[in-house]
Formats: structure tokens, sequence, C-alpha cells
């Protein structure tokens, strides 16, 4: 790997870290991201007329849903806890469960690095879910794990999506589908949303330049490298939170990002 490429990496980790940070600083945190997953999806929305995926819309509106979760889930998580408490959990929880599946349903003998990187992950969502417990916090861990899931769902649905449509028409649908399913829920006022409006958008800048990033790094170098570097993105939140959740939190926010590197390798 070139250190072009380790470099644009490192960026869309720290571009990760900080929409995530702004996120949870900010006031109302579902209207916030909401309005980002909103302003994104009409962005792209051409595509949907352009190309739209017809092909696998229910897939879509499946993926839509659990976008849904994940804002709401992520959103509650930021609203009840601490960043160093969420974001190690919601990003460790995603590879766990991909690596335990890949080993218990579907049979796949793990390797040497994947089996000591589930051992490593293990250990720091441990850590953190013992830092979470010391704060009062369970409740925000509790929704951090549902982020984690809630990833996997649309991740393994797009995954399997995209192979058979365009990829920005799927994409500005299942966008945009989540976010309406949110406000559906929500009913927020016009003010609630133009107060959110401007943290909205920079989350949003943020988030698509992370994504941009990391779609250049995957034309540079293997997926599952940039993938693992990809995990320091846990370490970045823990140094931008500039929470003192103690040496247990820090280790606990290492171990999740080198685990889930060893995993994705």
């Amino acid at each position: 790997m070139s250190i072009f490429v380790v470099l644009i990496i490192l960026i869309s980790a720290l571009f990760h870290a900080g929409w995530n940070a702004l996120l949870h600083r900010s006031e109302d945190p579902s209207m916030s991201i909401v309005v980002s997953y909103l302003s994104f999806g009409i962005l792209l929305s051409p595509a949907i007329f352009l190309d739209p995926p017809t092909e696998v819309m229910g897939w879509a509106v499946l993926s839509g849903v659990f976008h849904a979760l994940y804002i709401s889930t992520l959103s509650f998580g930021y609203k009840f806890g601490s960043l160093g408490v969420v974001y190690p959990i919601a990003r460790g929880i995603t590879p766990l469960l991909i690596g335990l599946g890949g080993w218990v349903i579907l049979d796949e003998t793990p390797t040497t690095s994947t089996f000591s990187g589930l051992l490593i992950l293990t250990f720091g969502l441990m850590l953190i879910a013992v830092v979470a417990k010391g704060i009062k916090e369970t409740r925000a861990f509790l929704y951090a794990v549902g982020t984690g899931i809630s990833t996997v769902g649309y991740s393994l649905i797009d995954a399997h999506s995209v192979d058979f449509t365009g990829t920005l028409g799927y994409l500005s649908s299942l966008v945009l589908i989540g976010s309406l399913l949110v406000l559906a829920v929500r009913r927020p006022s016009f003010i609630e949303l133009k107060k959110n409006s401007l943290n909205g958008v920079l989350i949003g800048i943020l988030q698509g330049g992370a994504y941009s990033l990391i779609l250049l790094a995957f034309q540079r170098a293997q997926a599952g490298q940039v993938s693992g570097l990809r995990q320091v993105s846990v370490v970045f939140a823990t140094l931008l939170a500039r929470e003192a959740l103690g040496r247990r939190a820090v280790s606990g926010s290492v171990c999740v990002a080198l685990g889930a590197a060893l995993v994705i390798w």
C-alpha cells in the first residue's frame, strides 16, 4: 500500500470520526443526521430517474428500514451517552458479528489473524462495557449495540443489491426512504429541521468526503487492507471526544480498532 493510499484512508477515518463528534455535540442528534441523510439523498435523486433501481426496490425499502434504525439508535446513543462509549461499540459490533457469523453460521474456519482479532475485539468491547456501566451509560451502550446490528443489516442487503442495479439510484432511494421513515415517526416541525440544518449539512459533507476517499482507496489497494486501516477512526473519535473516561476506555478503543482490523484484513 502506497503512502498516498495510507494518507487518504487516515483522512477518511478522521472525517468519519469528525462527523460523529459533530453529531454527538449537536443539540438534537436525530434531526442533524436526518438532515444530512435527506440532503445527500436529494443531491443524488436525479440518479433515481436516470437509473431507477426497479429490480431491487423491495431490497431498497428493507435497507431503508435498517438505515432508519441506524439513524435512530446512533442518535439516541449520542443523546444519552459519551462519544467514547457509543462510537467504539457501534463500530466494533459490526466486524464482530460478521466474523462470528462466518465462523458459526457459514462454517468458515477462521484464520489465526481472524481468531486473534475476534478475541482482541471482544476484550475491547468488554472494557468499554465496564466503563459504560461505571458511568451509568448502559442505555447508551445498548443503543450502540443496536447501531452495530443495524449496520450489519443494511450492509448485507446493500452488498447483495448493488450487483443487480445502478449504485447511485439505489443509494439515493434507500437514503431517502430511511430519512423519511424517521421524519414520519418523529414528525419534527420546520423550525426543528431549520435549527439543525447547518450542523446536518456539515455532517453530510464529512460523510460524503469520508465515503469518497474510501472509494478512491479501494481503487488503489486491496479492500481488506483499506477497511482494516480505516478502523483507526475508533481511536481518532476517542481522541476527538476529549472525554475524561480514563485509560480503560482508551485501551478498549485501541483494542476495538486493532481487533476489527485483524478480523477484516
